[in-house]
């Protein structure tokens, strides 16, 4: 009796330790389901490097130091690892100095501080900063548009595995290309972020960058009304420019787009179909989304210039579009009203918000030290692509 009584005392004392270790063990999975490793090139060989992990809505921060992993003759690279679902920024201190923020996602691979450039890199790989595209030129009221395409170096034509889609206003800022008339402060570095989005997540992706030099001020704002440049210039404005934005949404919805599902390896779906752009590229490539949910799964407006129109303006057009589970995924980047486009991005969360757009499909990043310019969309542009890829940004949404 007793050596029964022993051995089911042992037999439940074994189950109790197996239960609890396969607890422990799922608990440490889902933990380290939003675990992510950062790794920072550092040019300047700072001997400690920490790195301060947070969120920018809530403020909520986390410093932890970093783990010096390799060095070349041009650097040494540290690592640490942060928790995606709680923080969407960070910075990195070396001695006493500061970084710019930068963003932190599942979409990040590492970032390269170069004497005081912070750039995209890819840890454990050879990063081209100065990649090649395809040049594609189309007719466009009576000229040429200018498109840039790039595919990822081992891009496949023929594979079933097909690649998403991402299209971007500004274009010719999307890269550095190593034009006279080009600093590296102009250049998105999109296609290392992209690469990098691609050894993090395994999602592939090309990249059409649209020239827009013509007359930007006017072929980027849709005509939903009297934009404050039409109040402003008036009778001024030459004929040809009117409409111009209405044109140009044509040319990417009914020329552009048709062409690259025709001529590359990519899916024809809205949700591997995303659209993007700063200012008023911002501004156009919301319009564009909103105008056509079926092509467009996902936009991203950097900055978006959406003091063009008034809040009547806004509040008509939109009064009169349907949302739903199928409506595309927004994400809003803008700093604060001295440097940037604010208050004109939170009224826009807001009002959308107020007329049912889906909240789940709404992510606004304020960035307090925010500014109108190319450095500070670099620095957020992955974040977007995280939108893209689970069409959701944790930090951001809880």
């Amino acid at each position: 009796m007793t050596k029964r009584v022993l051995s089911a005392l042992l037999s439940a004392v074994i189950m109790t330790l197996l239960f609890a270790a396969c607890t422990t063990d799922k608990k440490e999975e889902k933990k380290d389901d939003s675990s992510h490793t950062l790794y920072f090139k550092d040019s300047s060989k700072s001997k400690k490097a920490a790195a301060t992990f947070f969120n920018s809505k809530s403020g909520k921060k986390k410093t932890v130091k970093m783990k010096k992993v390799s060095s070349d003759k041009s650097s040494y690279i540290f690592t640490c690892k942060g928790d995606t679902a709680a923080y969407n920024m960070a910075y990195v201190t070396l001695g006493k100095k500061q970084t710019k923020n930068f963003a932190f996602n599942k979409c990040v691979s590492g970032w390269y501080q170069n004497k005081d450039k912070l750039i995209p890199f890819i840890y454990g790989e050879k990063t081209d900063y100065t990649p090649t595209s395809k040049e594609v030129s189309f007719p466009f009221k009576e000229s040429n548009r200018l498109v840039h395409i790039w595919t990822p170096d081992d891009y496949d034509a023929e594979s079933k595995e097909k690649y998403s889609t991402i299209y971007i206003l500004d274009g010719q800022a999307m890269e550095f290309s190593g034009r006279e008339d080009q600093i590296t402060e102009d250049s998105m570095y999109v296609s290392q972020q992209v690469e990098a989005m691609t050894a993090e997540t395994g999602e592939k992706a090309i990249i059409v960058g649209i020239e827009n030099v013509f007359r930007r001020d006017f072929e980027l704002v849709p005509d939903i009304g009297v934009s404050k440049d039409e109040e402003m210039f008036g009778d001024k404005i030459e004929p040809e420019l009117n409409n111009l934005g209405l044109e140009f949404a044509d040319f990417v919805v009914k020329d552009l787009v048709p062409y690259v599902q025709k001529n590359y390896n990519v899916y024809t779906d809205a949700r591997h179909t995303a659209i993007t752009g700063y200012s008023l590229g911002g501004l156009c490539s919301f319009y564009i989304a909103q105008e056509n949910p079926q092509i467009f799964g996902t936009n991203g407006g950097l900055s978006p210039s959406f003091w063009e129109y008034d809040d009547a303006t806004w509040n008509k057009y939109l009064s009169k579009k349907k949302f739903d589970k199928n409506s595309p995924f927004l994400y809003f980047y803008t700093g604060p009203k001295k440097h940037d486009v604010e208050p004109h991005v939170s009224n826009m969360y807001n009002r959308l918000i107020k007329l049912g757009y889906p909240k789940d499909k709404l992510a606004f990043h304020y960035d307090e030290k925010g500014a109108h310019d190319t450095i500070s969309w670099r620095g957020v542009f992955s974040e977007f692509l995280t939108g893209m890829v689970f069409q959701r940004i944790e930090p951001l949404q809880k």
